[in-house]
């Protein structure tokens, strides 16, 4: 694992995650944010970030939720 391809994609989903932010409640944006990354990142990216799910790789509140959602979604198919 690269920490700075880890530390790109921290940075997008932060920036997803405060753009999404007026959407609504924070469910509503975490299912979003979530959502966004399974509909448009690579199978690689998703891999990558939902092995982060458990660490404090410095994602936002938000965006750890998000990412522990998209994990939960990939184990489920």
């Amino acid at each position: 694992m690269s920490a700075n391809k880890v530390d790109r994609l921290v940075k997008m989903i932060n920036q997803i995650s405060l753009n999404m932010r007026s959407n609504g409640s924070e469910d509503l944006v975490v299912s979003q944010v979530s959502e966004h990354l399974e509909k448009f990142w690579s199978p690689a990216m998703k891999d990558l970030i939902s092995e982060q799910e458990d660490n404090n790789v410095g994602l936002t509140p938000i965006s750890q939720k998000a990412v522990i959602q998209l994990a939960a979604m990939r184990r489920a198919k």
